[in-house]
């Protein structure tokens, strides 16, 4: 449970920080869009590579929440992240076959000190999907706590407002 308070106080106290350090900011850039890249060439098991034992990727269906409390879309753990990653690649998983083709846009990326040498950041994000002849886009923003000398992923939370209306097939979100 304190993990999940630690994700609520991630995203419930986004809006109150100080301005932004621009050396951490340019550093956490670089990461993100790195991970944007990552995901829309299909590169997920590269991807996956990039978090850290103790990982965790939630998608909240609004915002603020808690994930102990309120529902998500996705909370999910290091070995679910695999699982995730296995499941893109399984012919039989028809959710997305053909695949989704994404384009992500990553922007307005701001980044704090973090406990432990770690460093927060909140951007932007607009994910553009093509599949079976169609177009989604969905907005929102994205909250990462990178962490180590590469700068891998512990946390990302993925905050896309549209989901608590309903989207089309979500599956291509990570």
């Amino acid at each position: 449970m304190a993990r999940y308070d630690e994700l609520a106080g991630l995203l419930g106290g986004m809006d109150s920080r100080p301005q932004a350090d621009p050396d951490l900011s340019a550093a956490a850039a670089a990461a993100v869009v790195h991970e944007a890249r990552l995901l829309d060439a299909g590169r997920f098991e590269d991807w996956l590579a990039g978090w850290t034992s103790d990982a965790v990727l939630w998608v909240p269906l609004s915002a603020p929440t808690h994930p102990g409390t309120d529902q998500s879309l996705l909370l999910d753990d290091r070995r679910r992240l695999a699982e995730r990653v296995d499941w893109r690649r399984e012919p039989s998983a028809w959710g997305q076959h053909p695949p989704s083709r994404t384009t992500r846009v990553v922007g307005s990326v701001e980044a704090w000190p973090a406990p432990g040498n770690g460093i927060v950041t909140r951007s932007t994000l607009l994910v553009d999907e093509f599949r079976h002849g169609r177009h989604q886009a969905l907005a929102g923003y994205q909250i990462h706590e990178l962490v180590g000398d590469g700068l891998m992923r512990r946390t990302k939370i993925l905050v896309v407002p549209a989901l608590g209306t309903g989207v089309r097939n979500p599956s291509f979100l990570l």
